[in-house]
């Protein structure tokens, strides 16, 4: 089963793949004006067996690094299957500090790429990193794509050490599409920091570009504290993470100060897109540690108007070993504004045996829009689906919110606040359904376990729950037209709760997949509260169904037909 989703998880990036070398020159931007661009071409031979290689001696060389030192910007450098290892300029394989195009995959014809079944592997052996982009010489924006870049270790590099094991890059606007980037590591410190154990990109001045990448077992640090296991960007606004798969990437195995984002660690990038990305297997914190694992899927901090869209985040732990209280298992947030989480699945992920927020977890965000996404079977002590922290508002939209479990707190959703950190929230339009599958107070579908939380729900179904909604002590819970049904108890607690127009008694009749039946009693029960479409981008009317999906009538025969959200999405 595993070799089968491996092989699944490849298709999918070969089509992604396809896809992003059709969008590159719209994502790249304007690119400088360059003389004669030149191909130079690679093969450890010597012999190109291309005539316009065989030109010129610089033309045919046998080192990726030789071809970069004689490019000019623009240039492109075809380089043959093979292996390529070390050549001794600052311990790695290849500086580029030029806007030059890289590209393997070839045969010794030079006809066409094709880096799956021909090869081109860069590999460090463990005594440096793969690549290091370099631009602080200006305003370069060179293009990575097509290579194998692998047995990385920046411990061991010259020039920032810890940083970057596979790719680095400084000053730059790099495009890094269509690679195979594993088994790299940026440190094995026990007192530092270390980042980007496959990917590190900082301080890019345009929008940098990491897509249709395949990123696998990479490790941010060994021993001490990191930051990315997978991709690392800082300081880069507008950056593009797209259509890569993320997979089995690990922030630290033991550490001595706290692990972020062990697939992606997007830091000070306002207005990032990461969009279309599978996220899966990846872990924030290995082994054993003194401080907590944080977003082991994906951690997005201080990066205002940040968007995360259309991922799949899975199967990803923020703590492996439950040593130390990790907080969000698939999705992290902390100091953003303005984030937009939407569409994205964020499917059976931990917090850990003592975590917080199994699905998602959100620390001081402002403005925060959660909206048609799909939080399934997550897990965690307090807040298996969602757990909402200090100082935070946020409006939640159409997502589904079920079968998630938590051994003490909120089954789908809980938080933790303080008087000078109060939270608020506006849900429209939601599913919460069987996030009942932990003890005590974690069999509930909202618990506002702390006071100074004030939130107005219109238009939610809760079903299938001991408790729907428990609301403590100063905390305030308004309720317009929610459908109740299964609960054990619908609202308690000693907070204060006004519960207006609710329905009770009759079943919601949802299909397998969250979706209103024919003669659901929550057709046309909600009020109007500006929600246009539903979470499958369908029409909501001036009498809208509650939950997050609108019933529509399946057409008569030789029309549209509806189908189940599982098929549309296959």
């Amino acid at each position: 089963m595993k070799h089968k989703n491996l092989l699944k998880l490849l298709l999918i990036w070969v089509i992604a793949l396809a896809a992003t070398m059709a969008l590159l020159f719209l994502l790249r931007g304007p690119t400088p004006a360059i003389a004669d661009p030149i191909i130079r071409c690679v093969a450890p031979s010597g012999s190109c067996g291309l005539s316009t290689c065989q030109i010129s001696a610089f033309r045919c060389l046998t080192t990726i690094q030789a071809a970069v030192d004689a490019a000019n910007d623009g240039d492109e450098i075809w380089v043959e299957q093979g292996t390529y290892h070390l050549q001794g300029k600052a311990r790695q394989v290849v500086y580029i500090s030029k806007t030059v195009t890289i590209r393997g995959g070839y045969d010794n014809g030079f006809q066409q790429s094709f880096p799956l079944t021909q090869p081109t592997v860069v590999d460090a052996q463990g005594n440096g990193r793969g690549l290091y982009i370099d631009g602080s010489s200006g305003n370069i924006s060179p293009t990575v794509e097509g290579l194998w870049i692998t047995g990385g270790n920046a411990s061991n590099a010259l020039i920032n050490n810890g940083l970057g094991g596979g790719i680095y890059s400084d000053d730059a606007t790099p495009i890094i599409a269509g690679n195979i980037i594993s088994n790299n590591i940026a440190y094995t410190s026990t007192s530092s920091f270390g980042a980007g154990g496959g990917i590190y990109v900082h301080d890019s001045p345009g929008s940098a570009v990491i897509s249709a990448n395949q990123v696998i077992s990479n490790v941010a640090n060994t021993s001490s504290g990191g930051e990315g296991g997978g991709i690392y960007v800082n300081g880069s606004p507008g950056v593009q993470v797209v259509n890569n798969v993320v997979l089995s990437n690990t922030g630290v195995i033991t550490n001595s100060y706290w692990a972020w984002g062990g697939g992606i660690f997007l830091g000070g990038c306002d207005g990032a897109m990461v969009d279309g990305n599978r996220v899966e297997y990846n872990v924030a914190l290995a082994g054993l540690g003194f401080n907590p694992g944080v977003g082991a899927g994906i951690h997005v901090e201080f990066s205002d108007g940040a968007v995360l869209n259309n991922n799949v985040v899975r199967h990803n732990i923020a703590d492996l070993l439950g040593s130390v209280t990790g907080f969000g298992g698939g999705i992290s947030t902390e100091g953003v504004n303005r984030l937009r989480v939407e569409g994205n699945t964020i499917e059976d992920n931990s917090a850990g045996a003592s975590g917080r927020g199994g699905g998602l977890w959100v620390y001081d965000s402002h403005d925060l829009l959660l909206s048609g996404n799909r939080v399934l079977f997550n897990s965690a002590v307090r807040g298996g689906g969602f757990y909402i922290i200090g100082d935070t508002s946020f409006t939640m939209t159409n997502n589904i919110v079920a079968g998630n479990v938590a051994s003490s707190r909120g089954g789908g959703l809980a938080f933790d606040t303080g008087a000078s950190q109060p939270v608020t929230g506006t849900l429209l339009h939601n599913t919460f359904a069987a996030n009942n599958q932990g003890s005590g107070d974690g069999r509930s579908a909202i618990h506002v376990n702390e006071s100074y939380v004030s939130l107005v729900l219109t238009n939610n179904l809760i079903y299938s729950h001991t408790y729907g909604i428990i609301v403590a002590p100063t905390s305030t819970v308004r309720l317009f037209n929610t459908l109740f049904y299964a609960n054990g108890s619908d609202t308690s607690g000693a907070g204060t709760i006004t519960n207006t127009n609710p329905i009770t008694g009759q079943a919601p009749l949802l299909d397998g997949t969250y979706h209103l039946q024919t003669d659901s009693p929550a057709i046309d029960a909600g009020v109007d509260a500006g929600v246009t479409a539903d979470i499958d981008g369908e029409a909501r009317d001036s009498s809208p169904d509650i939950g997050a999906d609108e019933f529509v009538l399946p057409a008569a025969p030789g029309g549209d037909v509806y189908l189940p959200i599982v098929l549309k999405n296959h």
